[in-house]
């Protein structure tokens, strides 16, 4: 396993959280599934980390490719060597975390996509995954001609399922007579597998289509950029994968998540809770259209527009 040491440098003086050793900097472990340089799920904590050595009095030791059966192995390792934090980055975390958090009560345990929190040094970040669909759900039946829309999902985790909700509920918001399609790949990392699926649902009519997971998405966008259909981005900005072809991305900000998470941790504000962001806490959001500005009429745009603004204010009774 790769270990990636990351130092920020200067010092400050902080007074530490009560769980926490009273020290000048804070020691923080992040664990990853997969390798910083994914581009998708992984870098986006990589990001979220260098955000926060940025901020704050850190030094961070980076664990890359850490299966399924080696999670509590390097849980424990990062606890036992007296680190202050230790971040678990993905929801296949949350069980083994409960098993080992109170071993540790002075360090600070947070996993990040999941919901699952224990007192007194267990807490989590997640975002609004349904909210994301939705916003996409509503773009894709905004632009789409033929009225039908597909989602390519990697597996039915409940983040997912949640965005595929989401995705059905908004574009149904905008046409309620639209068909929404979905499908499920089986794998966060199957290319191939996720460009037969896509093809499949356009296929069956549709001419807008999204996908979630890691990179099975790459293949949803090489059979829409080859069949010549629209998609929706997800979590990362696609942009510049398929300018032509990607209307815009529902971001999902999951570096927010980390920055966050240390901030209250060294700002002794963290409490042992799940923590789940949405469009107002930065955890969401919608890209620019961008090449696709001029080509949505003004009045198409007004109406997302719009439809953002009501999710703000809490005006969307139909979320998941």
């Amino acid at each position: 396993m790769l270990r990636r040491t990351l130092l920020l440098a200067g010092a400050a003086t902080l007074a530490a959280p009560t769980i926490l050793r009273a020290q000048t900097r804070l020691k923080v472990g992040l664990v990853l599934p997969g390798p910083i340089t994914d581009g998708t799920f992984n870098s986006a904590a990589h990001q979220g980390i260098v955000k926060a050595q940025a901020k704050f009095p850190i030094d961070v030791s980076i664990r890359e490719n850490t299966d399924f059966a080696q999670i509590a192995e390097a849980l424990l390792g990062y606890a036992r060597e007296g680190f202050d934090v230790v971040i678990g980055h993905g929801f296949q975390f949350a069980e083994p975390v409960t098993e080992i958090h109170k071993q540790f009560p002075r360090t600070w345990f947070i996993v990040n996509t999941a919901q699952v929190a224990a007192a007194p040094n267990l807490a989590s970040f997640d975002n609004r995954w349904g909210d994301a669909g939705y916003l996409a759900g509503a773009v894709a039946a905004t632009v789409s001609q033929r009225g039908a829309v597909g989602h390519v999902g990697g597996i039915p985790v409940p983040v997912i399922q949640d965005y595929n909700r989401g995705f059905e509920r908004g574009a149904k918001r905008i046409n309620p007579g639209i068909r929404v399609l979905s499908a499920y790949v089986g794998s966060f990392s199957d290319v191939a597998k996720g460009k037969e699926i896509t093809l499949s649902l356009i296929e069956q009519g549709a001419d807008v289509v999204t996908s979630t997971g890691n990179e099975n998405v790459i293949g949803t966008i090489q059979a829409a950029r080859e069949r010549n259909v629209l998609a929706i981005g997800t979590a990362f900005d696609s942009h510049a994968a398929a300018p032509d072809t990607i209307v815009t991305t529902a971001l999902i900000n999951m570096d927010v998540n980390i920055d966050l998470a240390i901030g209250r941790i060294v700002n002794r504000t963290i409490e042992p809770r799940a923590y789940v962001l949405g469009l107002n806490d930065g955890g969401i959001g919608l890209a620019p259209f961008r090449n696709f500005e001029a080509r949505i009429p003004a009045e198409r745009r007004a109406v997302i527009a719009q439809l953002v603004e009501d999710m703000r204010a809490g005006r969307i009774t139909d979320l998941p």
